[in-house]
Parts: C-alpha cells; sequence; structure tokens
C-alpha cells in the first residue's frame, strides 16, 4: 500500500441492508457503508485492536465485512451510542494503518538502497575480475627481449674490454728509461686539410712502433 493513504470514512446508513438480529427480536442488524473497501487485514486488525482497549456498555457483535460495518443495536442506540463509538475505532484504524504504511515504505527504500549497493559492488568486482583476465600487451615481451638484448651486448663489451686488458697485461713493458728517438720531421700540412694532417700522425705513429718494437727485440738478445 502506497504511503498517500487517505481516510476511510463512514458515508451512510444503509437501510436496504438491515434486518433482523438473530439475538432477540427487537434488535435489528444495523449496516453502516463505508466510503471503500479497507485496504487489507491490517486496517481491520487495527479497528479491532482499538475496540478491545475500551469497554462500551450495550456494544453486542460488530461485523467488518466488504466495505460495511455491521451490528446489532437497537435503533434509539445507534446515533447515541454506537456511531460515536465506531468513529472512534475507524480513526485509530486509519491513524495506525498510515504509520504502517510509512513503515513499510522505508523498509522498502532500506530493501533498494542494499539492493543497489549489493549490485554496485558486483559491478566493481566484474570489472576487476575482467582485468585480471584481459590478457598481456604484445609490446611487454617486445621491451622484456629488449633488454636482454641490451643486457648481452653490454656483457660482450664487457668480455671485450676485459679480453684487451687481459692481452696488454701480457704485453712486455717499454722500459721508461729508453730514449725515444728523434723521429724525422713530418712535412708540414696545411692546416686546413684534414686528411694531410691525419696521413701524417698515423705515419709518425707507425714510425714510434717500428723504433719501440727493434728497441725491445734488442734488449731480449
Amino acid at each position: 500500500m502506497d504511503v498517500e493513504f487517505e481516510d476511510i470514512r463512514i458515508v451512510d446508513l444503509d437501510l436496504a441492508k438491515t434486518t433482523w438480529s438473530r439475538v432477540h427480536d427487537s434488535l435489528r442488524v444495523m449496516y453502516l457503508r463505508l466510503d471503500r473497501h479497507p485496504p487489507d487485514v491490517d486496517w481491520g486488525r487495527l479497528f479491532f485492536e482499538e475496540r478491545e482497549t475500551r469497554i462500551v456498555a450495550r456494544r453486542r457483535g460488530l461485523w467488518l465485512e466488504d466495505n460495511y460495518i455491521s451490528f446489532d443495536s437497537l435503533p434509539a442506540e445507534v446515533e447515541k451510542i454506537h456511531i460515536p463509538d465506531i468513529r472512534l475505532s475507524v480513526a485509530y484504524a486509519n491513524r495506525k494503518y498510515r504509520e504502517l504504511c510509512w513503515q513499510r515504505r522505508l523498509k522498502r527504500l532500506e530493501e533498494q538502497a542494499g539492493r543497489r549497493s549489493e549490485q554496485d559492488e558486483m559491478q566493481a568486482l566484474q570489472q576487476r575480475v575482467r582485468s585480471l583476465l584481459e590478457p598481456e600487451s604484445p609490446t611487454a615481451p617486445l621491451a622484456g627481449r629488449v633488454v636482454k638484448v641490451a643486457g648481452s651486448t653490454a656483457d660482450s663489451r664487457a668480455v671485450s674490454v676485459g679480453r684487451s686488458a687481459a692481452a696488454a697485461a701480457s704485453t712486455p713493458a717499454i722500459p721508461d728509461t729508453v730514449a725515444e728517438p728523434a723521429l724525422p720531421a713530418a712535412p708540414a700540412a696545411a692546416p686546413s686539410d684534414p686528411l694531410a694532417e691525419f696521413e701524417r700522425r698515423r705515419d709518425a705513429l707507425k714510425q714510434q712502433f717500428r723504433l719501440a718494437a727493434a728497441q725491445q727485440d734488442k734488449e731480449q738478445k
């Protein structure tokens, strides 16, 4: 039932339904017509709940059927005793049923919020699982191979340097006391000719190496 519950009202005394009571031949079964059917059994439960809290003289049988409240009564007691008494029960049922509607609505909202929260958590879990199941990027292995090749290149360079150092260590050192012979002066090259300068230096180094080798052979003999 929606929270916008409207009070149920007594709208008429239906004489067409009035009949003789089985309790006593002086009594009648009176029918008060309501403006609509009670929304559910909770309204009727609240109606009788209120009646049990009070004791009223000359109360007899009372029933709630469809949109009618029927009761045993003398015709003279209807407006003075039974109408005020029944109105109190109807007002109580309306008030308590409205509170019940609010409680039901709050419960529905809490349940909806809980379902939304659970749905959000499940969607977040789904995204995390999907990220775990995604294939690795093809660039990742390539990067690993590049690093490996780079490492191999560095290792080969280190081995080459080590071998060069070992070769240099096994080569006899040229004594510091040997005076280097004077080298013949190379023909001067024009400062503006790089090729001539390079050849001059190369020839000078060759000559120096030959002299050093000859001196070393001489000492060994």
